[in-house]
C-alpha cells in the first residue's frame, strides 16, 4: 500500500512542484526511497527519483558492474539536474581510483556529463586523478561527438590547474596520418594554437600562475594578440566583483562606489528599480484617487456650495502630480558600472582606445538645471581599466599611448585602484570625481621595437620589475615538428574563417613551401598573419572554382594575385615564380 501511494500519488504531485519546493524536498526524498534498488530507481518517471539513484551511487563503494551501467545511463538522462549529479558520481569515483570506462560510442549527453565530471574533478585534484582527466580530455578531443562548449570548459579548468598537462593534451592530438586540414583537431586551448613561441609560451604560463605583467615585443602578425588572449584564460577567477556607483547626498559631485561579489550587481540594480517602481504606482494610484474625489467635491459643491473643499482637493492633486512627474524620482537608485562574470576572469582589448575610454569618464549633461539634470552618478562611465579588473588588461601598440596616459596607467597598476572623473574640460561632468575604483589587472603590453622608445621609462621598469620582457620570434627552424605546427595553423585558419574548404596536404606542402620562401635558408616564417592571408587568398580562389578543397595550384594562384595587387608595375607571367625575396626586404 506504501509502495503504491509513493509511485502513484507522491510523483504526480512531484511533477506539478516547484523547483525551489523540490529542492528541499531532495533530502527527505533521498531517506524515503532508500529501500528501493538503484535499477529501479533510475528508471523512474520522475528526474527527482533518478537524482535520489545518481545521489546513492556516489556512496557506492565498489561499483558493481550492473551499478556502473545505472550511472551510465543516468548520464544520458534527458533532464540536466541528473546528469550533473551523475557527473559528480563520476567524479568521486575518480577521486576514489574506481575504474570506469567509457562506454563503446558514448552519445553526446554522456560526453558533456564525462566532461563535467572532470571539471568537478579538477577542483580538488590528487596526482591520479590529475592523471585519469587528462586521458579523457585527450580522448574527448579526438571523438566527433563531444559538444565543444563542454571540451574548452574541462580544458580551462585541466589548464588553471597544469597548464603544461594541457598543452600535452591537446599536442597529442596532432596526428600524422591525414588527407585534408579537417582530419587535424584544432585545440580548444588559445594558448595551444600560438606556432613556434615556446618561450613565450613558458613567460605566459608563469605569468598566468603569478599573476605577472608581460611585455610583448615583436613584428606584427607573430601572435602577440593570441598570447594576451590565452593568458586571460589562463588566470584562476580572482577578487572577481560588481561595481555599483552610488549617490552621494552630501556631495553629489563625488559619487560613491561599492563592490559586490560577481553577479550580483545585476540583481542588487533589479531591486531598486522594483521599489522605484513601486513607489511610482502607489502614488498613481493615490493621484487617481485623488482627481476623482475632486470630482466628486467639485459636483457636491453645485448643490452646497462648499467650493472651500473643491480647493483643498485641488491642492492635494497638485501635490501629487509634482512628485509623481518629477523627473528625478531614480535619481537615488544605484547603477552598475562594472559588470563581470563569476567564473571567468575578464580579456580586455584597449588597444587605439583614447583617455576617456581606457581610464573612465563622465558624460556630459546638456541639461545642467531646472530639474531635469542627469544625475552625476548616472553620468560616470567606467574605462577598459576598471573592467579588466581581476583579469587581462590588453594593449597594443603601446607606443601610440600619450606620456599622460602612461602616467596615469603608471599610477593605477601601482594602487591597483583609480578614481573616474570627467576628462574633457569643456563638459560638464569635468567636475565629477568618484570614490577609487577598483583596477587590480594583469597588464600585457605589445609593441615593436620602435614602440619601446616611445614606452615612459617608469612604465617599462614596472613591467621589467614586476613582470617579464618577451622577444618574439620571426622564425623557426624547418623541422617536422614546426611542419606539422603549420598544417594546424591552416587547420586554425580555414576554422576560423569559416568561409574557405579544407587544404589537401600538397596544398599544405604548397603553403610550407612559401613559409620558407618568406624566412632565411633553414628557417620557416612566424609573421602568420601574412601567411593566413595566403590561406584565405587560395581558400577564395578554390570557392570560385567550386572545389571541395583546396589544391595546390590554388595556393599558386593566390600568390600571383597578391603579388599583383602589392606590385601591380610587376605582373607574373602564368608559370612564372614570383621572385624569391631576401630577408632584408
Amino acid at each position: 500500500m506504501f509502495d503504491m501511494w509513493r509511485w502513484s500519488v507522491l510523483l504526480p504531485l512531484l511533477r506539478h512542484a516547484p523547483p525551489a519546493a523540490l529542492g528541499a524536498a531532495l533530502p527527505w526524498l533521498e531517506r524515503l526511497f532508500a529501500p528501493d534498488p538503484v535499477a529501479v530507481l533510475a528508471n523512474a518517471p520522475h528526474w527527482t527519483v533518478r537524482w535520489v539513484a545518481a545521489r546513492r551511487l556516489a556512496h557506492t563503494p565498489t561499483p558493481s558492474t550492473d551499478e556502473r551501467a545505472v550511472l551510465w545511463r543516468l548520464a544520458d538522462d534527458r533532464e540536466r539536474f541528473v546528469r550533473e549529479e551523475s557527473a559528480r558520481t563520476l567524479a568521486a569515483w575518480w577521486r576514489r581510483g574506481v575504474e570506469t570506462p567509457l562506454p563503446a560510442a558514448p552519445t553526446p549527453r554522456q560526453w558533456q556529463t564525462v566532461l563535467h565530471a572532470v571539471v568537478a574533478l579538477l577542483d580538488a585534484p590528487t596526482p591520479s586523478a590529475l592523471a585519469v582527466a587528462e586521458r579523457l580530455l585527450a580522448t574527448a578531443l579526438r571523438a566527433p561527438h563531444a559538444p565543444q562548449q563542454a571540451r574548452k570548459e574541462a580544458l580551462l579548468a585541466l589548464a588553471r590547474y597544469d597548464s603544461h598537462a594541457a598543452l600535452r593534451v591537446c599536442t597529442a592530438c596532432d596526428t600524422a596520418e591525414w588527407e585534408t586540414t579537417a582530419d587535424i583537431p584544432v585545440p580548444p586551448l588559445r594558448l595551444a594554437q600560438v606556432i613556434g613561441q615556446p618561450h613565450a609560451v613558458h613567460v605566459i604560463q608563469v605569468a598566468a600562475r603569478q599573476r605577472r605583467f608581460v611585455l610583448l615585443v615583436g613584428e606584427p602578425g607573430t601572435g602577440k594578440s593570441m598570447l594576451g588572449e590565452a593568458m586571460a584564460e589562463l588566470l584562476t577567477p580572482h577578487t572577481l566583483h560588481d561595481v555599483l556607483v552610488l549617490p552621494n547626498p552630501e556631495q553629489p559631485i563625488s559619487p560613491r562606489i561599492r563592490t559586490v561579489p560577481a553577479g550580483r550587481g545585476a540583481r542588487l540594480i533589479a531591486a531598486a528599480e522594483a521599489a522605484v517602481r513601486r513607489r511610482l504606482l502607489v502614488r498613481r494610484f493615490l493621484l487617481a484617487l485623488a482627481v476623482v474625489g475632486l470630482g466628486v467635491a467639485a459636483f457636491a459643491a453645485r448643490f452646497t456650495g462648499a467650493w472651500q473643499w473643491v480647493l483643498l482637493l485641488a491642492g492635494v492633486v497638485w501635490l501629487f502630480w509634482r512628485t509623481t512627474a518629477s523627473p528625478t524620482q531614480q535619481a537615488h537608485t544605484p547603477r552598475l558600472l562594472v559588470r563581470q562574470h563569476p567564473r571567468r576572469a575578464p580579456f580586455v582589448d584597449a588597444t587605439g582606445l583614447h583617455a576617456g575610454a581606457l581610464l573612465g569618464d563622465v558624460r556630459h549633461d546638456p541639461f545642467q538645471s531646472g530639474g531635469r539634470e542627469t544625475p552625476p552618478h548616472h553620468l560616470v562611465e567606467a574605462g577598459a581599466l576598471h573592467q579588466a579588473h581581476g583579469g587581462v588588461l590588453f594593449i597594443d601598440e603601446v607606443g601610440t599611448l600619450s606620456r599622460e596616459t602612461q602616467q596615469h596607467l603608471l599610477s593605477a597598476i601601482q594602487s591597483r585602484r583609480l578614481a573616474i572623473t570627467g576628462r574633457s574640460p569643456a563638459s560638464s561632468g569635468s567636475m565629477v570625481r568618484t570614490d577609487p575604483v577598483p583596477c587590480d589587472v594583469v597588464l600585457v603590453l605589445a609593441g615593436n621595437t620602435d614602440d619601446l622608445q616611445r614606452l615612459h621609462p617608469a612604465l617599462r621598469s614596472r613591467m621589467q620589475g614586476y613582470g617579464y620582457e618577451v622577444h618574439m620570434a620571426t622564425s623557426m627552424p624547418d623541422t617536422p615538428e614546426n611542419r606539422a605546427a603549420l598544417a594546424r595553423f591552416v587547420a586554425q585558419e580555414v576554422a576560423r574563417d569559416g568561409r574557405i574548404p579544407h587544404f589537401t596536404r600538397a596544398a599544405v606542402d604548397a603553403l610550407i613551401a612559401e613559409a620558407a620562401r618568406r624566412a632565411p635558408p633553414g628557417r620557416l616564417t612566424l609573421r602568420l598573419r601574412e601567411l593566413g592571408g595566403v590561406v584565405r587568398a587560395a581558400g577564395d580562389q578554390a570557392v570560385l572554382d567550386g572545389a571541395p578543397h583546396v589544391e595546390a595550384h590554388h595556393v599558386e594562384r593566390a600568390l600571383q594575385v597578391l603579388h599583383q595587387t602589392t606590385h601591380p608595375e610587376h605582373p607574373i607571367k602564368p608559370g612564372e615564380k614570383e621572385p624569391t625575396c631576401q630577408p632584408s626586404c
